[in-house]
Formats: structure tokens, C-alpha cells, sequence
């Protein structure tokens, strides 16, 4: 539960100022993304809103060109700041340097893999400035695929068996939420709660966004407020994504107890249990037939809802059954490995605790 709105003299000045006076400062952060930054970064100058608009780009050691084809669109516009040092920085990191750097009143963070619709700037400070509990206004991303393998996981993303409980499977167009993908901030409310953790490589926007529900603000999901997002092109891809989600959500857990929902469980679960069947099965038999019909149910239930999310695209059929095994399988893994990887150290502290107690001084 939301505990009651605060604000500050920031709010209260942002609130009353008019639409056109208030700054925004964009943060794109990059890491090798020349097949994407170009798009990016034309759809961000391309932005209706009134007011004044800066847009730094952090990037985080990229080896491509992406740095190159940045500060070319920096020439032809001067709103455009590019800050590279070479030094490879996680995204949390280059968000927290651009925090540094910028000064405006709202902040937006651009994922450089997709691009904002010309409205998505404008659009977010209107929903600032009408509610004044929010700390953020973002939108569900629009999920693009460039692969067969891609649309079929911008499907199987939007859809509740993909991702359970997660907004990428909502349907509702407007509504207070946990969390939202490329979110714009009050900067007053980021100051407040703290910065980017920069200790989570991943999930940085739910750890942030938990800090502000929990200190009393609100974060509102507005379809209008439109943000493309292009898929991971190969399984592969996807399931290492996932991974990385799911141990950036223990991340989160270690640190926010009551942030963890039942669903966030379900991918582990269901992972751990199938390796319970299977290493059981080598000695007992049962356990074999339990494991085969576990399965044969399992994607029996991704088919149907395949065949759902197809309408007439059969061939899309099977690879949509594939992003799912990606979705659960990496996060289910990520999630148990993550717990893993946190007993391990908790006992590596304990026995380097212990060890300096019975040495000699």
C-alpha cells in the first residue's frame, strides 16, 4: 500500500509553472547499440514538447561506432551532449554521470534499443503536472521485432503466460503501477528517494521505482505515453536476458523484502521442480512418468495460448512456444542461480569473519 504523497517546494514550483517553462533533460545510455542509436536519437529530437529539451547521451565503453554516430547527429543538433570516456560504465552507472551533468526539472531515461513516439515527452510531463503524488509517468513498451524469433517474443511478452503478473501483460490503459519501463521523473523525486543503484546491473528501474511507491509516490502506466522497444532477436538472446532478470529480481529482494509477489517465484519453482523429477527419476520410476506428463502439460498450455497469440500466423506457432521457454526458463534460472550466488557470499563473509576472529594479532 502507498503511504501518503510528499512534496517539497520542487514539486510545488514544478507543478505551477507552465508546460513551456519546464526543462527536461533526456538520459540515453549506450553500450554498442550503432544498429539502433541513429533511430533513437532522431526520434528524441524529433519530440513536440514545448519547452526546453537536453538530451545527453552516457555511453558505457562502446567498441562499435555507436559513440561516432552520436556525435555526428551532436553536430547537425547542439541539444544533443555526448559524454564518453571509454571507461565501461553499467547502465546505472551512466545514468547516475548524466544525473550529474544535467540540472532540469524533469528527467526522462531512453532505452537506446528502441525509440520514443513524437507525443512520448510531451504526454508524460502532462500527467506530471496533473497529479502531484507522481513521482513518474511512463508507458507499456510496444514490442518490435526485427527476426521472426523477435515478433514472436514481443508476443509471448505481452502476454500474461510470458510474463505473469508483470505490466508487460496488463491491459489496462491507465493505472497506477509498481514499476514502468523508460520511465520520466521529477527530478526532485529522484534526489529525494536517492539515485540509481549503480550495484544492479539489471532491474535498476524496479529497485528505483520501489524506493519511490515506498517513500509515497506514485508511478502511473499511460498507454498514450508510447515507447518501441526492439526485442532480442534469437533465443539465445532472450534467455540470457531473462537470466539477467532474474537474478537482478534476488537483487532486488535482498534488498527489499517486501518487494517480492508470489509470481516472481513461479519461474523457479517450476524450474527447480523439473530438475527434482528428473535427477528423481533416474532411481525411481515414477518420478519419470510425473516428469513427462509435467512437460507434456506445460506446453501443451504455451500452444494453445501460441496459437492464440498467432490469430493466423500458424508458422509463428512454434517460435512464440520457444520465447516462452526462454522467458521462464531464464528468469527461473537467473532467479535460482541468483540465490545461489547470495548463500555462497553470506558464507564466504561468514568464514572471513570467522577466520580474522581466530587469528593472531
Amino acid at each position: 500500500m502507498l503511504r501518503s504523497p510528499r512534496l517539497n517546494q520542487n514539486h510545488k514550483e514544478i507543478l505551477e509553472s507552465p508546460l513551456s517553462l519546464l526543462t527536461v533533460d533526456v538520459l540515453v545510455s549506450t553500450y554498442n547499440e550503432a544498429a539502433y542509436i541513429g533511430r533513437c536519437l532522431e526520434h528524441v529530437i524529433a519530440q513536440d514538447y514545448p519547452g526546453l529539451l537536453t538530451i545527453w547521451l552516457i555511453d558505457g565503453g562502446s567498441t562499435d561506432q555507436t559513440v561516432t554516430i552520436a556525435q555526428e547527429i551532436a553536430h547537425r543538433d547542439g541539444r544533443i551532449r555526448v559524454l564518453s570516456t571509454g571507461e565501461r560504465l553499467n547502465l546505472p552507472e551512466a545514468l547516475n554521470i548524466g544525473l550529474e551533468h544535467s540540472s532540469a526539472d524533469v528527467v526522462a531515461k531512453i532505452d537506446a534499443h528502441g525509440y520514443p513516439e513524437q507525443s512520448f515527452i510531451r504526454l508524460a510531463v502532462e500527467a506530471l503536472r496533473e497529479d502531484p503524488t507522481l513521482a513518474c509517468a511512463g508507458g507499456r513498451p510496444v514490442q518490435e521485432g526485427e527476426t521472426a524469433f523477435g515478433q514472436a517474443l514481443g508476443l509471448a511478452r505481452a502476454s500474461r503466460v510470458g510474463v505473469g503478473g508483470s505490466e508487460y501483460g496488463g491491459t489496462a490503459v491507465r493505472q497506477y503501477v509498481a514499476t514502468v519501463q523508460c520511465g520520466v521523473y521529477r527530478r526532485a523525486a529522484l534526489e529525494d528517494v536517492g539515485r540509481f543503484d549503480p550495484a544492479m546491473n539489471f532491474g535498476e528501474d524496479d529497485e528505483l521505482n520501489w524506493r519511490l511507491n515506498e517513500s509515497g509516490y506514485r508511478i502511473l502506466l499511460d498507454t498514450q505515453i508510447r515507447f518501441h522497444y526492439v526485442t532480442r532477436p534469437t533465443w539465445h538472446a532472450a534467455y540470457r536476458q531473462y537470466r539477467n532478470y532474474g537474478r537482478a529480481r534476488v537483487m532486488v529482494v535482498r534488498k527489499h523484502a517486501r518487494y517480492l509477489r508470489p509470481y516472481h517465484l513461479v519461474p523457479a519453482v517450476f524450474v527447480a521442480a523439473l530438475f527434482g523429477l528428473a535427477m528423481s527419476a533416474i532411481f525411481l520410476p515414477r518420478a519419470a512418468y510425473v516428469l513427462a506428463a509435467s512437460g507434456a502439460l506445460y506446453l501443451a498450455v504455451l500452444a494453445l495460448e501460441s496459437v492464440r497469440l498467432a490469430r493466423r500466423q500458424l508458422k509463428l506457432v512454434p517460435l512464440i512456444t520457444a520465447a516462452f521457454i526462454a522467458l521462464h526458463f531464464g528468469y527461473g534460472v537467473g532467479m535460482i542461480v541468483g540465490v545461489v550466488g547470495a548463500r555462497l557470499d553470506g558464507l564466504a563473509r561468514r568464514l572471513r569473519s570467522r577466520v580474522i576472529e581466530i587469528t593472531p594479532q
